[in-house]
């Protein structure tokens, strides 16, 4: 019998959150097992996902599905939405070699891993029953749609694939594409940093690139061992990072290493991190008000948005969402609800939705803009007219003001209009 999760996906009243679907099982796990991960990245039906310094490589011109997804095996992606090819990377013998030689390399945790020339490989999970998948239903010419792991782990492997290290393998991955589809011209085949692209991917998409992106951007960054200075490699498939400094001190039961941070069973530098953010909507006890912010990084393009800031360490979200709301505009909130989460992949972070309640009393509610001086302006503005800018409506009062709001896939976005919806139902 399958050991995999049941299928979640049945929950009507879920918020799907860009860049935040659940679109594979990480089975976090499997990892540490050398074997899944070996037969995991040679597997036909394998996806990959391409970056390069974080940009995902995607096709700017096809028509709704930009990024790029590729397999092993030939003719894996029939009846599948993407931007991928219908022969699959195993056609190109240099490929199999880069493959199998991160397979080697992952297993023996050499110091080399990272050398110049090679790509990073992640393992992001698998898409199972427990994602929405049916195995029965998978249509391919392979004889293998799905990866069987120990006839207890049944699902499509999916690894992001950094090339930042491998210009050479960018290159092969981009000349299958174009030897594969001749509908795909090499211009439209790019590594993209605009965000008219990753803030324009179909959820799954959306949530695929953030994956790979958030640990990418902390491998990155990760290159030497905080405790003694030395290189560190990605081991567990993408998932941790070891120090290499291999020196000991002592003998026997006395013997340990050098470094401090081998020392440690468990160490928070060894692992990726998500930073917390607390962003929130500002509205009265009416519901009639809402305070918008214009950041003074965003003044010239008129963008108001909700309140934002870094967590610090032990504070609650409560107590993190009044602190940036008082610091940032001077107004005190008497009440916080956390509303919703978003990852955002910019680079790392947690954004916490919530929404604040400002009691008028004549004082509550007066914005100060002069204790951190981050904002060019905050405005108490009425529920009517930031309707009328979620709604698109243009008239007098929308057009001289010139002011536009977040974009449709962002949690702020979200909690203006939620706000918006709570005034609507009062009426």
């Amino acid at each position: 019998m399958s050991a995999s999760r049941k299928s979640s996906i049945p929950n009507a009243g879920a918020r799907e959150v860009y860049f935040g679907q659940e679109v594979v099982n990480r089975v976090s796990f499997l990892r540490e097992d050398l074997d899944f991960v070996s037969n995991a990245v040679v597997h036909p039906s394998t996806r990959f996902i391409f970056y390069w310094k974080g940009d995902p490589l995607v096709n700017k011109a096809a028509p709704k599905e930009k990024l790029i997804v590729l397999t092993n095996g030939d003719n894996q992606l029939l009846h599948e939405n993407t931007a991928g090819t219908k022969k699959g990377l195993f056609a190109t013998e240099e490929w199999k070699k880069v493959v199998e030689r991160w397979s080697v390399d992952n297993k023996d945790q050499l110091p080399t891993l990272r050398d110049k020339g090679k790509p990073t490989f992640l393992f992001l999970g698998m898409r199972d029953e427990s994602v929405g998948l049916d195995l029965h239903q998978l249509k391919c010419e392979e004889p293998e749609c799905y990866l069987d792991h120990q006839g207890r782990y049944f699902g499509i492997p999916f690894f992001g694939v950094d090339l930042t290290n491998s210009p050479e393998v960018a290159d092969l991955v981009k000349q299958h594409i174009l030897d594969s589809e001749s509908s795909v011209s090499k211009d439209d085949l790019i590594f993209s940093y605009s965000r008219k692209h990753t803030m324009g991917f179909t959820g799954v998409e959306s949530s695929l690139f953030s994956h790979g992106k958030m640990y990418f951007d902390w491998l990155g960054r990760n290159r030497f061992c905080p405790g003694c200075g030395s290189k560190v490699i990605p081991i567990h498939a993408g998932g941790k990072l070891k120090c290499t400094n291999e020196e000991t001190v002592g003998e026997g039961d006395n013997k340990k290493y050098v470094c401090p941070v081998r020392n440690t069973r468990v160490s928070n530098v060894s692992f990726p991190r998500t930073d917390a953010v607390v962003i929130t909507a500002i509205t009265n006890r009416e519901k009639s008000k809402i305070l918008l912010s214009l950041n003074k990084r965003y003044a010239y393009s008129k963008m108001y948005s909700c309140t934002a800031g870094f967590m610090e360490p032990s504070e609650t979200v409560e107590v993190a969402a009044k602190r940036e709301i008082w610091e940032e505009t001077g107004v005190v909130c008497s009440d916080i609800r956390i509303q919703m989460t978003q990852p955002w992949p910019f680079p790392g972070n947690l954004m916490i939705g919530c929404i604040a309640t400002v009691d008028f009393n004549g004082e509550n509610e007066v914005i100060q803009l002069d204790h951190d001086q981050e904002l060019a302006d905050a405005r108490w503005f009425d529920i009517s007219f930031v309707k009328k800018l979620i709604d698109d409506i243009e008239d007098e009062e929308t057009l001289s003001e010139g002011i536009i709001l977040p974009t449709d896939v962002s949690v702020a976005y979200h909690l203006i209009k939620e706000v918006v919806e709570k005034n609507e139902l009062k009426l």
